[in-house]
């Protein structure tokens, strides 16, 4: 017995040796992958030396003499820290993850070929000024110096079995395109969607859950919409449409008010909001911008300053895989973006011949353009591909009724993407940066921006289609007429609110509305609430800014907490003999705990008010939606038309018409108390929790993954952010979701930098055992205000030319 023993134990002890000498292999292969920090690099790429200051986050600071010099550095940084993530980028664009991944990733690939964004951006490469392209140029050579000084490669492709390819002119043009996916609805699913609803439903029901806007609108120009008033239809929907609502009873929409929630319920957009002089204690106006993204690490954008050739400083933020600021401030212009929402395609049914060969258009038929694609696996043999195309863009899919649809996409105008965001970072004034926005090659963005003489500007960045009435309907023709003139195009300069605010929603009414459209954006309450946080204070801080950017306070379901509450009390009143329930008293004692509803991580009321809403939406009106999702699943998108959905339930919940009673109920009121129940039911898991302790930020929380930690399970420990119990919700300016949110917040006057604000979640690294792989996430956790500008310096790096 003792030998056993004692053979056991020489066992585990030589195994626990084995493991920790692998171990400590293993952790000085990772950390020889860890970029250079500081000292002295000999390139022979440079026109002059550089130095690179970072501080303790490792926010960098660039010293170069000349911008292509600056842009080396850029590109050499981005390349050590975030190599991974725009390999990543420049993939997604073209289709070339089963790559890296293997054959799981070989359906997308096909779907994302059919754009050809590869061609496309070789083509435009031609067509970049001698000085953007040389810029690039600089840039490309920094990146893959910055690669091949590594000790070894960036470990993700070590886990991978992988090896980094060398990055190229077109990779980072390719980085603005990936971005047109994440902005755009790239199959014009919207359009579909709509197609296939109206065509299921009655005329009136889908006017009534289609509408334009309402009474959470808050245009900046002050206008109203026409035809806003909803007319609830006067018959119920056919017995054939319920039938297919029996036949497969959704259970999409069904999760639980603190279930992991899709990123389908957050629109990829922004706040950003400027306020002129009259309202800041300097001369130079204010602007804020919070970019609401997919949270993921490493964060997608990464913190850097430089200087101008002027000797002006900008700093903000960049995109790995591009060699420009984003969005920042350079001492005399600031500006930020939010998702336009602008109608910026249009799905076409083709008509086609017999053998579908050839297509009609205005000068006959003509034949398809086929393209060969050959898409490489990590774990499989390559795969062939052929997607097809017309001359207004690539054929996309069939329609309900079997067309063949294609595409008309602003992604593919020859204009779509160029480097004009340089000509941005080197603007003095609103009035010139307005002139820029319009050439900038960018997935069309509200820019808002402010300047160090005190004024404001908004317009769209990027290309609008010019589209051609038709003189009989009056509505937009399909073909287009090129492109506005930059002079034509909608902008709001210096109101005489002396503020201006963009949050996704319809933001100008009008003429200036028929130039950009409005599609599938947002319902407008968090943009309403931001307006009136603005119009309520004469003089601003920045502080005061950010607070707006941290509201949580629900305005928009405070009519559902009433709504709750008073039929909870209602229905006990109603019944005299019967005391009330224990479940009445708690849902009462909640509600009113709080009067200010707000989705604070400690809120109880607000987890029960959003659950009681979601029952009545979906027994109301989202069943029609989900009934045709479930007969639909390829072509029809719930998520990409029922943004509005609160005005047609809304509707209901006011005039109450006997004839819409939802199935199984004697009266609404029946029906909103049940709704109660189940909310109740919901959020304390049929009464096996207490109410009390189910706060919002219980299940809530946040959940800020890498995109190996998904695929490898155990690297969550070392690669992801420690989950966080925060508040926030959709419909307000906090927006949070689980893996959704503010990528950043910026509030920033220009030319006093010093005390602008910035932070991110995550930090500047893409290596764990980097110092500062999360330096500064406890700050965007916690919103404190951190600096605009780069700390003291804590490592020097000289990139000392040999020319």
């Amino acid at each position: 017995m003792q030998n056993f023993f004692l053979k056991l134990f020489l066992v585990v002890k030589w195994t626990l040796l084995f493991l920790f000498f692998l171990s400590l292999i293993a952790f000085f292969i990772l950390r020889a992958s860890l970029p250079d920090l500081s000292g002295t690099e000999n390139i022979t790429l440079l026109n002059q030396s550089v130095t690179i200051d970072r501080d303790v986050q490792g926010i960098p600071t660039i010293h170069a003499k000349h911008r292509q010099d600056t842009a080396f550095a850029l590109g050499y940084l981005h390349a050590q820290e975030r190599y991974f993530q725009m390999d990543l980028m420049r993939r997604s664009a073209v289709g070339e993850m089963a790559a890296l991944f293997g054959n799981g990733a070989l359906e997308s690939d096909k779907k994302v070929k059919l754009h050809r964004f590869k061609t496309r951006a070789r083509e435009t490469l031609r067509r970049l000024p001698k000085a953007h392209y040389a810029v690039l140029m600089s840039y490309v050579n920094g990146v893959n110096t910055g690669i091949e000084s590594l000790t070894n490669d960036p470990y993700q492709y070590l886990l991978l079995g992988q090896l980094p390819e060398p990055w190229e002119l077109e990779d980072s043009l390719l980085c603005v395109y990936a971005m047109y996916f994440d902005l755009n609805d790239e199959l014009g699913e919207r359009e579909t969607s709509l197609s296939i609803l109206k065509d299921e439903l009655p005329q009136q029901w889908f006017d009534f859950l289609t509408p334009k806007g309402g009474i959470w609108d808050a245009a900046m120009d002050g206008g109203e919409l026409e035809d806003t008033q909803l007319s609830i239809p006067n018959e119920k929907l056919p017995d054939s449409f319920i039938q297919k609502s029996l036949k497969k009873k959704s259970q999409v929409h069904e999760q639980t008010a603190y279930h992991r929630q899709s990123n389908s319920n957050f629109l990829p957009g922004s706040n950003s909001w400027a306020i002129d002089s009259s309202l800041t204690s300097s001369s130079a106006a204010m602007l804020a911008n919070d970019m609401h993204l997919t949270l993921r690490m490493p964060n997608i954008w990464y913190r850097a300053s430089w200087y101008l050739d002027d000797g002006r400083r900008i700093t903000g933020i960049t995109l790995p895989g591009v060699p420009a600021m984003v969005a920042g401030s350079n001492e005399k212009v600031a500006w930020g973006f939010t998702n336009s929402y602008g109608d910026w395609g249009d799905v076409i049914a083709l008509k086609t011949n017999e053998t579908n060969t050839q297509y009609q258009t205005s000068k006959g038929w003509k034949d398809f353009e086929l393209y060969d694609h050959l898409i490489a696996s990590s774990n499989g043999p390559s795969q062939e591909h052929i997607s097809i195309e017309t001359e207004l863009g690539p054929v996309i899919g069939k329609n309900h009724k079997g067309e063949l649809l294609v595409h008309q996409w602003l992604a593919y105008a020859p204009q779509a993407v160029n480097l004009n965001v340089l000509e941005l970072e080197k603007s003095e004034s609103v009035s010139e940066a307005m002139v820029i926005a319009p050439t900038m090659g960018i997935p069309p963005q509200s820019i808002v921006i402010a300047d160090s003489e005190g004024h404001i500007g908004w317009t769209i960045a990027g290309l609008i289609p010019k589209r051609a009435v038709n003189t009989e309907s009056g509505e937009d023709e399909k073909q287009w007429q090129g492109y506005l003139d930059a002079d034509d195009y909608p902008s709001v300069v210096d109101p005489e609110k002396h503020r201006i605010w963009s949050a996704n929603n319809r933001l100008v009414t009008g003429e200036k509305l028929s130039k950009i459209g409005f599609e599938g954006g947002d319902l407008g309450a968090r943009s309403q609430q931001v307006r009136n946080e603005l119009l309520k204070k004469e003089q601003f801080k920045e502080a005061d800014l950010l607070a707006i950017q941290l509201d949580a306070r629900s305005v928009f379901l405070q009519r559902w907490q009433k709504l709750l509450l008073n039929s909870i009390e209602s229905a006990d009143a109603k019944m005299v003999d019967s005391p009330k329930s224990a479940t009445q008293l708690l849902m009462i004692d909640a509600l009113k705990n709080e009067p200010d509803l707000s989705a604070d991580s400690d809120s109880v009321a607000y987890g029960l008010v959003r659950a009681f809403r979601k029952h009545i939406v979906n027994q109301t009106i989202g069943w029609i939606f989900d009934t045709i999702e479930n007969n639909n699943p390829k072509l029809f998108k719930r998520s990409s038309i029922d943004k509005m959905i609160e005005y047609p339930v809304w509707e209901l919940m006011s005039k109450k018409p006997e004839h819409l009673i939802p199935q199984g109920y004697n009266s609404w009121d029946d029906f909103i108390l049940a709704a109660s129940e189940k909310a109740y039911n919901e959020v304390t898991q049929s009464g096996q929790m207490n109410l009390a302790q189910q706060s919002w930020g219980k299940l809530h929380k946040v959940e800020i993954q890498h995109p190996l930690s998904v695929a490898i399970p155990g690297l969550g420990l070392f690669l992801d952010m420690p989950e966080s119990p925060l508040s926030g919700d959709d419909n307000m300016p906090k927006v949070l979701g689980s893996d959704f949110g503010a990528s950043m917040r910026m509030v920033i006057s220009p030319g006093k930098e010093a005390d602008g604000i910035l932070h991110m979640p995550g930090g500047q690294s893409s290596h764990p055992l980097s110092s500062y792989y999360s330096s500064g996430h406890q700050d965007w956790v916690e919103g404190k205000p951190s600096a605009f500008l780069p700390g003291e310096t804590e490592w020097t790096l000289t990139l000392k030319s040999l020319q």
